[in-house]
């Protein structure tokens, strides 16, 4: 008996450790790229104030060192330098140039510099925070320990260890998001690497919004020339809405007629419906690839090639729709229809007043996993884009195009998919509940 107590007593202090360790470690990545965000905007708002934004000696006035201009606003050479190509001019070693404005260098330098510094004074708080939080939950386990009769302190050790093991376990799941969003504050050619002093310290301690702004085509200055229409279409928010639209109506469309073929698989009689549905079925084993030359040549003789109609025109026949929604109606008790019959309902009404309503939990499903399809469907959307027309260009045609021949730029790529994430992160919080329902509530038949 004492030996059992000892060894549970030891495993609660292993366990314990464990727990301080991973929520320490998690709370601290957490406030810390809470801080590097609040540093990074912050930063990034003063810079952009007109009043911080000019150095000194830029206002007309040479700074002390600075050479003094001479007459016509050209930069003075000193005796023996070479002249640069192109007109401009080449100061001596030393000197400093004359400048109207603080350069995009200039200006992310010292956004980055400012960054750093606020991340450096909120390091202390960030780390108090983690502290903290891990020893509320060692104060409430070991509480808990407490309370706990002696008997029933084994199974208190096997839900703790459970609950540690699933925390893990969420950590495995979460962290290429996680990495993902560090990895778009990064500078440019620092995104792969590593903190020596602490490799589980992900958060960049140099943040920068620049990848952001570049994204988004915010990066140009004041007196940047005009681009043409085309040009000025060529951008992240364009790429975006293209996908928004294309997914929204391809996944609309998909669950009208997949319901549709559904209800009448399901409680409609017809000649030869099962031959009917089982040849549906074998389509399934067809791979998808196989599709792809005769529906490319489909869409070319219809001119299509190009417009937003060619990216889901050839998929809005889903035989899993069908297949899914057929299922599901089939457990719909077929009085309620007959009932409606004799009311008077026509058939539009049985489907849409009984069957979409009951139907609601696997509708708002398969919107979701066609909508999930189509928002990141590359390589057909890829076939059938027109790179000379922006607007037939969606998401992952979009994020393809931060990759180069030799190199790719991870932080515009990780940037990008940070937005390209909200939407399916959104809709799927918002169906939730009728995404799990859907998917188990059709699975047992009464």
């Amino acid at each position: 008996m004492e030996q059992s107590s000892a060894f549970r007593v030891a495993a609660f202090v292993a366990l314990t450790a464990g727990m301080v360790l991973l929520s320490f470690g998690i709370s601290g990545q957490i406030f810390k790229f809470g801080s590097m965000v609040l540093s990074s905007m912050t930063a990034s708002s003063e810079i952009s104030s007109p009043t911080e934004s000019v150095p000194a000696g830029s206002s007309g006035m040479p700074a002390a060192g600075d050479p003094t201009p001479s007459v016509g606003g050209e930069t003075p050479v000193a005796v023996g330098s070479t002249p640069s190509v192109g007109g401009g001019t080449l100061a001596a070693v030393g000197s400093k140039p004359l400048a109207d404005g603080p350069t995009p260098a200039g200006s992310a330098m010292v956004l980055k510099s400012a960054a750093t510094l606020r991340m450096a004074g909120l390091a202390p708080l960030a780390n108090g925070l983690a502290a903290l939080v891990s020893l509320i939950l060692m104060a409430f386990v070991l509480r808990r320990w407490i309370a706990t009769q002696a008997d029933l302190r084994g199974r208190f050790l096997k839900t703790f260890f459970l609950y540690e093991a699933l925390s893990m376990a969420v950590v495995v799941v979460l962290f290429p998001f996680f990495w993902m969003l560090c990895t778009s504050f990064k500078p440019s050619g620092q995104e792969l690497i590593i903190n020596e002093a602490n490799p589980f310290d992900i958060v960049p301690n140099e943040p920068t919004t620049a990848n952001f702004l570049k994204v988004l085509k915010w990066d140009k200055p004041a007196g940047a020339p005009v681009e043409d229409e085309i040009e000025r279409k060529k951008n992240f928010s364009t790429y975006f809405l293209n996908s928004l639209l294309v997914a929204s109506t391809a996944a609309f469309l998909v669950t009208l007629f997949s319901s549709m073929a559904g209800y009448v698989f399901a409680k409609k009689e017809l000649p030869y419906k099962g031959y009917l549905f089982a040849l549906l079925m074998g389509t399934m084993m067809i791979p998808g690839m196989m599709y792809m030359v005769p529906q490319f040549f489909m869409i070319s003789k219809m001119g299509l090639c190009g417009s937003k109609l060619a990216m889901f025109l050839p998929h809005l026949a889903s035989v899993f729709g069908v297949f899914m929604l057929k299922q599901f109606m089939e457990t719909i008790p077929g009085s309620l229809l007959e009932a409606a019959r004799i009311d008077g309902a026509s058939e539009w009404q049985l489907f849409s007043i009984i069957i979409v309503p009951l139907s609601m939990p696997i509708l708002l499903t398969l919107f979701l996993l066609t909508f999930l399809f189509h928002w990141s469907n590359f390589l057909w959307q890829l076939i059938v884009t027109d790179f000379a027309n922006p607007l037939s260009i969606t998401l992952p045609v979009g994020l393809a195009l931060f990759r180069g021949q030799y190199t790719s730029d991870l932080g515009l790529i990780m940037s990008a998919s940070c937005f390209s994430i909200v939407p399916i992160a959104v809709l799927f919080m918002i169906a939730q509940r009728y995404f799990i329902e859907g998917m188990t509530q059709g699975a047992v038949k009464e």
